[in-house]
């Protein structure tokens, strides 16, 4: 993901204790993002960092709406998403083969970290697996009935088939055991 000034901290000239961002992701930061299932949002992300001696917390509140394509009938609609993450970056440590996805570590030159990748990751990560249209006031789906409708003509429905069982294996019903 290419790096957009908007979304990088320059944390080397912050004090150590707690810094609070604003981030606002739009339509604009999923735009080169070629494979991205998002095409359109409109989030608002507050990062609260803890910068202590040689690491920082981060802790992410993601909030707002995606459009995103109903899993039913396939029309597109705005799904609000919202969740919690924490990432914590290592200041001027070597990688150790850390396997934790939450904790990365930055050379001790650094004096910015991108969050652009970490944003996506946890927008998509928002995302419920399955996206439906919700539902009215009256618990009835706001999906597309009509495409619905279309939809169950081309249902098709088998009766299970019974396998037909070989006649040598017929006999071996016939064993008593035991």
């Amino acid at each position: 993901m290419q790096a957009r000034k908007e979304y990088i901290i320059q944390f080397v000239g912050l004090s150590l204790g707690e810094h609070k961002f604003d981030f606002e992701v739009t339509d604009k930061f999923f735009e080169n993002l070629e494979f991205s299932e998002i095409k359109q949002a409109n989030l608002h992300i507050h990062l609260s960092l803890l910068k202590q001696s040689q690491m920082m917390i981060l802790n992410f509140e993601i909030g707002g709406t995606v459009n995103v394509l109903c899993d039913l009938c396939a029309n597109e609609f705005d799904l609000p998403i919202h969740g919690n993450y924490k990432l914590i970056v290592k200041v001027g440590g070597s990688d150790t083969g850390n396997e934790d996805d939450d904790i990365i570590t930055v050379a001790a030159n650094e004096h910015e970290l991108d969050l652009s990748d970490y944003l996506y990751e946890y927008i998509t990560l928002s995302l419920p697996i399955k996206r439906v249209h919700p539902l009215d006031n009256d618990g009835n789906s706001t999906c597309d009935m009509e495409t619905l409708e279309k939809l169950e003509e081309f249902i098709i429905e088998e009766a299970p088939k019974e396998e037909e069982i070989d006649p040598r294996w017929n006999d071996l019903k016939n064993i008593k055991l035991n």
